[in-house]
């Protein structure tokens, strides 16, 4: 938001709604942490002034134009799309300042790939994302089917149509949404994603009709940086003692997963995340932290939410590996319980240690 801020005339505002008397203290750490020199940053700090509309920011920005119009109630959230959450709010803040119609797709937005190129007649009713937008046309990501993780450059803004994922029913298309092999099941979410001949990362080698070897490439090799294991199993305190331990132990597994890319070690990851969440989550409802009735303002939901989305993604990989777990995937869960740990655990840092939770 700050930088947004310097780039754009417009105003930017923060409002920490825990609704109690931490929320002054959350809200100045996170003024400093974030550097809001240009950005408003409040806080709520009684229930009785919390607002009945609304969510919180990890679900995306509400942004309203000059009139204060709604232009949109819930922008993609960053912990589903990364960065893509953040070219969706230019792109609606780049329209908005030039006092042009804002684009009816975006970034981020889920899209039905309708007029596939006349070579690939078969992709009509893929499921994707939108990744980037380049004027009359789009870059489309594939996110189902064998194709998942794959971009497909130059297509036609009136190629496609927006798709609700809320309603949960996939369109019928020529694509298999079934596997990247005939052995390996479904790559499942963030798991290596999948290349036009199986599993693989999008800009490296293919693999054969028979899916990935399991070991971060097709022949067997992949290693992870072990600058990137340090830096991504780094945590803050939370201030809350078990948490942090229970974080080491969590470290310790995720190291021997980085190490061995085993099944065995991310059944073991699994574990230890399955136990310290359902702990931490514990924790919460003995303390009343983040609690309230309208569940797009908890704090408590949102922090579990994240917690389901972490362990789907490994209880679905899991079940599409065979004995070696892909790199990328490893990558990708590391760098996610970092985000978690950076972003939700210490938000109830503050409010826990206060009420005496250890």
């Amino acid at each position: 938001m700050n930088t947004w801020a310097g780039q754009y005339d417009c105003n930017f505002l923060c409002v920490c709604v825990l609704g109690d008397p931490s929320a002054y203290p959350l809200a100045k750490e996170m003024s400093q942490e974030a550097q809001l020199t240009r950005a408003v940053n409040g806080f709520i700090n009684n229930d009785a002034d919390m607002p009945s509309w609304g969510q919180l920011g990890c679900k995306g920005f509400i942004i309203l134009d000059a009139e204060h119009r709604m232009v949109a109630d819930k922008t993609p959230a960053f912990m589903q799309v990364k960065d893509i959450a953040f070219d969706h709010v230019e792109a609606i803040l780049d329209a908005l300042c030039a006092k042009k119609p804002v684009p009816g797709i975006l970034p981020g937005d889920h899209i039905v790939l309708q007029q596939p190129p006349q070579s690939h007649p078969q992709l009509k009713g893929a499921l994707g994302i939108c990744v980037k937008l380049c004027g009359s046309t789009m870059e489309f990501g594939f996110i189902d089917g064998p194709l998942r993780g794959r971009v497909l450059g130059d297509v036609p803004m009136a190629g496609v149509t927006k798709f609700d994922m809320q309603s949960q029913v996939k369109p019928q298309g020529g694509v298999d949404h079934g596997s990247c092999g005939p052995n390996k099941g479904s790559c499942g979410p963030n798991a290596g994603n999948c290349g036009p001949d199986g599993c693989g990362p999008p800009s490296k080698g293919k693999c054969g009709p028979g899916g990935c070897d399991g070991n971060g490439g097709c022949d067997g090799s992949g290693t992870i940086d072990q600058t990137f294991v340090d830096s991504a199993l780094t945590f803050p305190s939370v201030k809350v003692p078990s948490m942090d331990a229970e974080h080491e132990e969590c470290a310790v597994a995720f190291r021997s997963l980085a190490s061995s890319r085993s099944r065995a070690a991310l059944e073991e990851v699994f574990k230890h995340l399955k136990e310290h969440f359902d702990h931490e989550e514990a924790l919460f409802v003995k303390h009343n932290f983040g609690v309230h009735v309208n569940e797009n303002l908890s704090a408590q939901k949102s922090h579990k939410d994240d917690h389901t989305r972490i362990l789907d993604s490994i209880h679905n990989q899991l079940a599409a590996s065979g004995d070696f777990i892909p790199v990328d995937y490893i990558q990708g869960l590391l760098q996610h319980f970092n985000e978690h740990t950076n972003r939700f655990d210490l938000m109830y840092a503050e409010p826990l240690s206060a009420k005496g939770a250890r």
